[in-house]
């Protein structure tokens, strides 16, 4: 009887769990059915682009379009559609309504009226407050996107007007430098130097190339006089990162060069040190190996002398793609260097692998036997290294 009992209980208790799983919102929709949907009900649309491998969506997912609180404000308010962003229908809508937002990282949220204009727009992982009161805003009018751009275009001058437009303009994906030009055209240079005019500098102007860069550069003393140096020199280092690292790792060589100078004249060791990265990035990437050899070699010492990873791709790189000895002793300290600031095997192997490469075997048996020594009271698996032992051993 107690067992017949149990049963029904955690039968009850699956079947409330499986319930509860089937009031998740944002189901992959038909696009075309929930516009027509949203013109007969006369309610706005909240369209989620997603991706299968983002973990913020699955998040998302499993946790807050499950609560009760979240599926009442938005299945009573929109009609919620969920699409998969790089799915073949994902990618013709994003193209179809890039006009009007930019999905640029996952979960992306648009908020649209029947006619598909933008009211608001959001990304990334929210938690349930969060997200209850994002949803609630973008119904209220006057966070909607044309009334705040209507309300600026009106008045140029206007600070708080300017800012807001700023914030949803960049929400929606746009850059939004040329708002902000606008504003500063309105103000002379001694008017500039307010919290509230920094916050739409700093909001407003993310071209590290924009004609306002090299003013803020200059006048970082009466910006900090209102502010603080350290939140100016965090833009600064911000717009580096923002602006240069895409064009590194996509070995844009001709717009990094142009734009690295404009970096290097902000006199910023963080700066520098980002510089550092993404010199040797691009240099990699197009297999410019002198420029390479000529950065790390100047550089590693202020940029790197702590980072153990930083240490180790540069030597391997050193190990694959350079030959004379000096290089090569120079990537021997520095793999020692990172062996110094945390034991690995393959640490050990690529200093094995670089006095070979010098044909120092000694010192290249040496280590390779204080590798295995190690692999052994800490239990790693050797197999590279006994394959190396074995070829160390023919010499």
């Amino acid at each position: 009887m107690n067992r017949l009992f149990l049963y029904f209980v955690m039968l009850f208790a699956l079947s409330t769990a499986a319930f509860a799983q089937n009031q998740t919102l944002f189901l992959d929709t038909n696009y075309d059915i929930a516009l027509a949907q949203s013109k007969k009900e006369n309610k706005p649309i909240a369209l989620l682009f997603y991706a299968k491998w983002c973990s913020h969506c699955k998040k998302m997912k499993e946790e807050i379009f499950i609560d009760a609180d979240v599926i009442k404000l938005f299945s009573t308010s929109y009609i919620c559609v969920a699409v998969d962003a790089e799915s073949t229908d994902g990618t013709t809508l994003k193209n179809k309504l890039q006009s009007k937002f930019l999905v640029k990282s996952y979960p992306t949220f648009a908020f649209i009226d029947s006619n598909e204009n933008l009211l608001y727009c959001i990304s990334g992982e929210f938690k349930k407050d969060a997200f209850i009161l994002e949803g609630t805003k973008a119904l209220v009018a006057e966070n909607q996107f044309n009334v705040v751009k209507d309300k600026f275009d009106a008045d140029n001058s206007n600070a708080e007007n300017c800012l807001r437009y700023i914030i949803v303009t960049r929400k929606a994906g746009f850059d939004a430098t040329s708002i902000t030009q606008k504003y500063l055209k309105t103000k002379s240079e001694a008017e500039l130097f307010t919290e509230l005019n920094w916050k739409i500098i700093a909001n407003g102007i993310n071209n590290i190339d924009a004609k306002e860069v090299p003013f803020i550069v200059a006048k970082k003393e009466e910006f900090a006089k209102v502010v603080t140096l350290s939140r100016i020199e965090k833009k600064l280092i911000y717009m580096v990162s923002d602006n240069l690292k895409p064009l590194a790792d996509l070995g844009d060589t001709l717009h990094y060069n142009k734009k690295r100078p404009i970096a290097a004249s902000f006199q910023i060791r963080k700066v520098d040190s980002l510089l550092f990265r993404y010199d040797l990035t691009i240099n990699e990437y197009s297999q410019n190996w002198k420029n390479y050899k000529k950065t790390a070699e100047s550089s590693v010492d202020k940029f790197a002398w702590k980072d153990s990873n930083a240490l180790v791709d540069i030597s391997n790189n050193y190990l694959a793609h350079l030959d004379d000895k000096k290089s090569l002793d120079l990537a021997i300290s520095w793999a020692k260097q990172a062996l110094t600031l945390g034991e690995s095997l393959d640490k050990y192997i690529l200093i094995v692998n670089l006095y070979a490469k010098e044909k120092d075997y000694t010192n290249a048996m040496l280590y390779a036997n204080n590798a295995k020594t190690v692999a052994t009271n800490f239990g790693w698996k050797s197999e590279e290294l006994d394959k190396l032992l074995v070829t160390l051993k023919k010499h």
